[in-house]
């Protein structure tokens, strides 16, 4: 596979474009990216046979802000009617065996209309990949992608465990918890998910721990450390939610979040204010430097052009002021499917 196709929030196509053509080029990888605005999706085009793969091997998937999904792939299909699955398996065959398929489209209006063509020929697509022997339970790892542009054309390639998605379409969907008091904590449910391994839960969220939440009115993001039995100081001068701070679990200081000091160093610093960018680095980099908290996860709101750029000047101050204080620490971003116009960060400091 020569080229890798990345799935992204419609309307961040150029964003993604020029993230991976950086990360490209800081591999010593270079092509160039084909954008379709509002499309959902970009096509990172190089020339070498194998480049796809090799350039997703050297990639972390956590450290792809805009892509939701990679997968290496070829040219477009021209898919013939009467004959789509035939020629799709003819194709197909130039892959590495895989463990599983997966059919999806990119995440706009549009492309739900193809849902019906989907369910019309996934089971014979399925069986005929089976009966061809390219799914192999010994695959472990691989996946086949077959991505539909419309019902005539389409992308077909190949994703690795190590840097993708693990949900369909790059999209982990959550159900909106009917007691938390907004749609935001969606947000950091969606973040833990995303940044901390299931496995490492009951090390970074464990019950006992303090948390400081600014901007937190009305709670959507404290409520998610209160299900976990975690002790939250809410930083804001709106009004909380009064279930939560029923729970007895939550200290509601009304305070200005770029003032507020803790008193003790606390497990986690989470803030979702409406801010600039840089702003709110500056203001996560000071609690980590003068040691006030050991992880945070907040959001780096967008302007409306040259997001990519902004949000890399964000993360490269950051792990500035980090080194120079000689603290070691792990630093992921992403945008998240419940993001809107913004970037999650998380930094856990070691």
């Amino acid at each position: 596979m020569k080229n890798v196709l990345l799935y992204c929030r419609q309307g961040f196509e150029k964003d993604c474009a020029a993230e991976i053509t950086d990360l490209s080029n800081q591999q010593g990888f270079y092509g160039y990216a084909k954008v379709t605005n509002n499309s959902g999706y970009v096509v990172y085009v190089m020339d070498e046979p194998d480049a796809g793969e090799r350039l997703i091997a050297c990639l972390n998937f956590n450290n792809l802000i805009f892509a939701r999904q990679i997968i290496a792939v070829n040219d477009e299909l021209e898919l013939s009617q009467g004959s789509r699955v035939e020629s799709l398996l003819e194709a197909a065959r130039s892959l590495p065996l895989a463990e599983d398929l997966w059919i999806e489209t990119a995440d706009t209006n549009e492309a739900k209309s193809l849902s019906s063509l989907i369910k019309k020929f996934e089971k014979p697509l399925r069986s005929g990949w089976k009966k061809a022997g390219l799914i192999r339970t010994k695959a472990v790892g691989v996946k086949h992608h077959l991505f539909l542009l419309d019902g005539e054309s389409a992308y077909l390639g190949v994703s690795y465990s190590e840097c993708r998605s693990e949900h369909l379409m790059g999209i982990r969907r959550l159900r909106f918890p009917a007691s938390s008091p907004s749609r935001s904590t969606l947000k950091l449910e969606e973040a833990f998910h995303q940044f901390i391994p299931a496995q490492k839960w009951e090390t970074h969220l464990s019950e006992g721990f303090v948390a400081v939440d600014l901007g937190a009115a009305p709670g959507g993001w404290t409520w998610q450390f209160v299900q976990r039995g975690i002790h939250v100081i809410a930083i804001d001068n709106g009004p909380m939610q009064k279930e939560l701070m029923a729970t007895n679990l939550v200290e509601h200081e009304q305070s200005d979040g770029f003032k507020y000091q803790p008193k003790n160093t606390v497990d986690w610093l989470v803030c979702d204010m409406i801010e600039t960018p840089m702003q709110v680095a500056s203001l996560m980099s000071k609690w980590l430097v003068k040691g006030w908290t050991r992880k945070t996860i907040f959001n780096l709101k967008l302007p409306m052009k040259k997001r990519y750029q902004e949000v890399d000047q964000c993360l490269e101050f950051v792990q500035s002021e980090l080194k120079q204080a000689g603290i070691s620490y792990t630093l992921q971003a992403k945008h998240l499917y419940h993001d809107r116009e913004e970037v999650t960060v998380c930094i856990i400091t070691r």
